[in-house]
């Protein structure tokens, strides 16, 4: 028994001492939870310089990320703008070649049609100089020769009244002298 305590009432005493006992027991279990949560607070939670700080360092980077949303706005508007300008260019760069190739067509066709005039021209032409002929298949059946319908010209034969190629006048000349 403790001291100053008096043996008369033991029952009372030891009742008293086991309910004091267990008082002790649950304040050091209580004690023992309470320095439990302490860890686990200092685990879990930062000091508050430490979170000032932290919320310091979230401002700059909330001001840092409202600073390249804005130039990142600004970027993409200057983007639309130019892709704008390249379909309008592209747009009128295709007005332009269909145009040329409308042009080049025009003038390939002009050209074509210029050349088929100076042919017909030139046909019409050397028909009109030419003497009209008559082919003399029924005399020579080879010989393609024509023949003049008016006149005689210098290179003929004067027996046939034909027009002679220099072969046939070399054949109808024979061997040894040239006749004139």
């Amino acid at each position: 028994t403790p001291l100053g305590w008096s043996q008369g009432g033991s029952g009372s005493v030891c009742l008293a001492f086991d309910q004091l006992r267990d008082v002790i027991e649950s304040q050091e279990e209580l004690i023992h939870q309470l320095r439990n949560v302490m860890v686990l607070q200092d685990e879990n939670f930062v000091s508050k310089e430490e979170f000032h700080e932290i919320e310091k360092k979230l401002v700059e980077e909330k001001a840092a990320h409202a600073k390249t949303k804005a130039l990142l706005a600004k970027e993409e508007e200057k983007l639309q703008f130019a892709l704008g300008e390249v379909e309008v260019l592209s747009k009128q760069l295709e007005k332009e070649k269909m145009a040329f190739e409308k042009a080049v067509k025009s003038r390939v066709l002009q050209e074509s049609s210029k050349k088929d005039q100076l042919i017909t021209k030139c046909n019409g032409r050397r028909e009109a100089r030419a003497a009209p002929q008559v082919n003399i298949h029924g005399l020579f059946t080879n010989s393609p020769m024509t023949v003049p319908k008016a006149g005689l010209y210098p290179n003929f034969c004067p027996r046939l009244r034909i027009q002679a190629s220099p072969v046939l006048r070399k054949c109808l000349q024979g061997p040894g002298r040239s006749r004139k």
